[in-house]
């Protein structure tokens, strides 16, 4: 089952295909269309988050699905009625046309400045979901890393993906936090002077007027001080 998004002045449409939705949909019918009614800027805008959220298309799929199932399911209208004023179904069409106000803010709005903005957010918020997600993962690899060196491998990649993110989006407090989170792991595979050259560069990095985090001076000479127990103990086995 597919649904074809589209819009009367604009020569660019969208197809959303969710093939796991489809098991109670009538098999016969494979497309749905959706004649969206707004000004291009809000069009446009709609189908960039489709195509780059994948949760949001999935529930807005669920939603012209259902609504196509049953057009008078007020729980479908209640989830599209805070954009669309005007909800209409028939014949596997469905039509859905913008609010006036919202259609209004063409009027005055910077496109282009929206638009920077636009894309500076969704990338703010894809780097604060992938943050605590390789955080949560990179936690649990870590404190097995204690007994485990391929759990302290996994570790780093995760620190390195960390550092990748930290850079795209320019976060020089979490690019810092990253290389302590990679020096650990360097630490846990008793790779010292990788670690050592880590840490002193961060901690010069550390003193810098841009490094607000008042926990990354602490973790640094934790580490230091763990570093310089771990040569020890490595050395006293040896």
């Amino acid at each position: 089952m597919s649904i074809l998004i589209s819009h009367k002045n604009a020569p660019i449409c969208l197809v959303l295909d969710h093939q796991s939705f489809d098991n109670d949909i009538n098999k016969n019918l494979s497309v749905i269309h959706c004649q969206i009614s707004s000004n291009l800027f809000f069009y446009t805008t709609l189908l960039n988050e489709l195509s780059s959220s994948s949760q949001f298309a999935t529930r807005f799929y669920q939603i012209l699905i259902q609504l196509n199932k049953n057009s008078r399911s007020l729980f479908n209208r209640k989830c599209l009625k805070y954009i669309f004023s005007c909800i209409r179904h028939h014949q596997n069409i469905i039509y859905l046309q913008v609010h006036n106000k919202i259609n209004q803010y063409d009027e005055w709005i910077n496109r282009c400045w929206a638009s920077i903005q636009l894309n500076v957010l969704t990338r703010r918020i894809r780097y604060e979901s992938s943050w605590a997600w390789l955080s949560t993962l990179g936690g649990g690899h870590s404190c097995l890393g204690e007994i485990s060196v391929q759990h302290a491998k996994e570790a780093e990649m995760i620190s390195k993906s960390q550092i990748g993110l930290s850079n795209e989006v320019g976060d020089p407090n979490a690019l810092v936090k990253s290389y302590l989170f990679l020096a650990l792991s360097y630490l846990q595979q008793k790779r010292f002077d990788e670690v050592r050259i880590i840490l002193q560069f961060q901690y010069q990095r550390i003193q810098q007027k841009d490094i607000t985090d008042e926990r990354l001076p602490i973790m640094c000479i934790a580490l230091w001080k763990k570093m310089k127990y771990a040569i020890k103990r490595d050395r006293k086995s040896n």
